[in-house]
């Protein structure tokens, strides 16, 4: 199994996920600080406990709108039902109520852990250099540096001439013994100064898709 990046938020010192075979994990005590963590870095699951519920709902409702951590399973372990309910329309993907076992929270963990899978292979970028043409329009196209790729996206390198934003197509070779013509559609959804942009890819065939998938 890859090693998922796990942020554990939580006022108790004492909880140890080693004991349900989670390791390399990031434990924050302070909401302030977890937050701000969590704004500017992407975690393929959260653990959420030992906190009111009250600011159990802020900090669910920062993950939901902040930036980088929309969609990543969130585990929260609450002191009752009347806490579940409080909560129960705030984004947490999985919900344990205390009194817990060991054996509990492993069943639920049991879940998470598949959901916390496909986060991290969504995300996670894989460095690459291959040269990319990329434009607003299919027949007006720009060479440019193709740099890193994710399941649902890529980042490219431009010229410093070319500023794109908005709709995107793009061409490029995917390196094989048999080379395949990849052809797609995409939204720009960053820039930075330096000339890159990331594209979140939105159309492409099926033998593309799958191609690229693999």
């Amino acid at each position: 199994m890859d090693r998922l990046q796990i942020l554990i938020l939580s006022q108790d010192s004492n909880l140890a996920l080693q004991d349900l075979g989670i390791v390399g994990y990031h434990f924050r005590s302070d909401s302030a600080r977890a937050l701000e963590l969590l704004e500017r870095r992407h975690f393929d699951g959260i653990f959420l406990t030992a906190m009111t519920w009250l600011a159990l709902r802020e900090v669910l409702t920062k993950i939901r709108t902040g930036p980088s951590n929309r969609l990543s399973p969130v585990i929260a372990i609450l002191n009752g039902m009347t806490e579940l309910r409080a909560i129960q329309n705030c984004g947490a993907n999985f919900n344990v109520c205390k009194p817990v076992s060991s054996g509990t929270i492993k069943a639920q963990l049991n879940q998470a852990l598949d959901a916390m899978q496909r986060e991290h292979r969504r995300y996670f970028r894989y460095t690459v250099s291959l040269p990319l043409f990329v434009g607003a329009e299919k027949d007006d196209l720009t060479a440019a540096r193709l740099i890193n790729v994710s399941a649902e996206g890529l980042a490219v390198r431009l010229s410093r001439s070319l500023k794109l934003e908005g709709a995107a197509s793009l061409r490029f070779d995917l390196p094989s013994i048999e080379p395949y013509r990849m052809e797609a559609k995409g939204e720009v959804a960053w820039a930075d100064a330096e000339g890159q942009i990331g594209i979140k890819l939105s159309h492409m065939s099926e033998e593309a898709r799958r191609r690229y998938g693999e």
